[in-house]
């Protein structure tokens, strides 16, 4: 059990810098367009992201007494286009993790948070398609 405790801690933290990456990743994607569904749709990602980073930050802290610290690693990406594909494969990752840290969680309390992430990322990868279908 203290092993899977700690890989959910891992993960967790994973979770933290991700959330945080991706939040970063979405304020520059957003200026890269002018079309204002897609603009909307980016920062809807942008604000969820930075909601899941504050979640996570505040389960870490239920867990383990501290916060995760780290240095951010922004997101590259060459065009818009590459970065919507980006977006919507980082996200439908996303989704998977947090489906797995659901079967691992140590404590009710992390229940909430990943479920509600979990289902933000799906919608945010079904608002990435909708870009990038738009786009062709």
């Amino acid at each position: 059990m203290q092993n899977q405790n700690q890989s959910f801690i891992q993960m967790l933290a994973q979770a933290i810098e991700n959330e945080w990456n991706a939040n970063d990743f979405y304020k520059r994607l957003g200026g890269d367009t002018s079309n204002r569904l897609f603009r909307d749709y980016i920062k809807h990602a942008e604000d969820d992201e930075l909601n899941h980073y504050q979640m996570f930050q505040h389960l870490y802290f239920q867990l383990t007494g501290h916060y995760h610290e780290f240095e951010p690693d922004p997101v590259s990406y060459r065009s818009f286009e590459e970065g919507v594909i980006k977006a919507q494969k980082d996200e439908f990752e996303a989704a998977e993790m947090y489906r797995q840290m659901l079967f691992m969680i140590p404590t009710p309390m992390a229940y909430q948070p990943l479920f509600i992430a979990m289902t933000d990322e799906m919608e945010h990868a079904t608002r990435f398609g909708t870009i990038y279908g738009r786009l062709k």
